[in-house]
């Protein structure tokens, strides 16, 4: 019989964990809120969701003394993910939109708006997906599970390989503001 681990190890050392993150932090540095909610607005990103990011901008830890804009990083790693993938989020664009459509059904719209939205998120963003798998030159497989498995990896793989490195040594106690 073989065991199953749950233990997720890094892919990086907590040594390169610090360095990327000091490096993606310099980047921030230069960024200004304003300029960035444009940006993500003007990619299709609904503005109450631009709205909302602005208190994940201002999220910061100090590590190894160092002031660290956590959430700008985040919020950066968000922008470039959806620079490299336009037709995934033009898909979460359109099954939000369909969601918020059937919304507008007399009685029983505001009870399915939820599962619409979901579904259709979740749909707009495979098939954007694989139209951005196919213009990258990819082969195209017609597994959803594998669609998913691919878009969460594509989107947290290196930020979450930074915080597992780091997640004993600097995130035990949470983030500050």
């Amino acid at each position: 019989m073989s065991t199953i681990t749950t233990t997720v190890r890094p892919s990086i050392t907590s040594t390169e964990a610090k360095l990327e993150l000091m490096i993606l932090n310099s980047q921030t540095n230069q960024l200004d809120w304003v300029d960035m909610a444009t940006l993500l607005h003007s990619r299709g990103a609904p503005l109450e969701l631009v709205t909302r990011m602005e208190d994940l901008w201002e999220k910061t830890k100090i590590i190894a003394g160092k002031v660290v804009n956590i959430g700008r990083v985040i919020i950066m790693k968000i922008w470039e993910f959806i620079k490299a993938n336009p037709h995934m989020v033009i898909g979460a664009i359109l099954g939000a939109a369909f969601g918020a459509l059937v919304g507008m059904i007399p009685f029983i719209g505001p009870l399915l708006a939820p599962i619409a939205m979901t579904i259709g998120i979740t749909i707009g963003m495979l098939n954007g997906h694989r139209l951005d798998k196919i213009a990258e030159g990819q082969h195209v497989q017609y597994s959803l599970i594998e669609d998913l498995i691919t878009v969460a990896k594509r989107f947290f793989h290196l930020i979450a390989d930074i915080f597992l490195a780091l997640r004993d040594e600097y995130f035990a106690n949470g983030f500050s503001s």
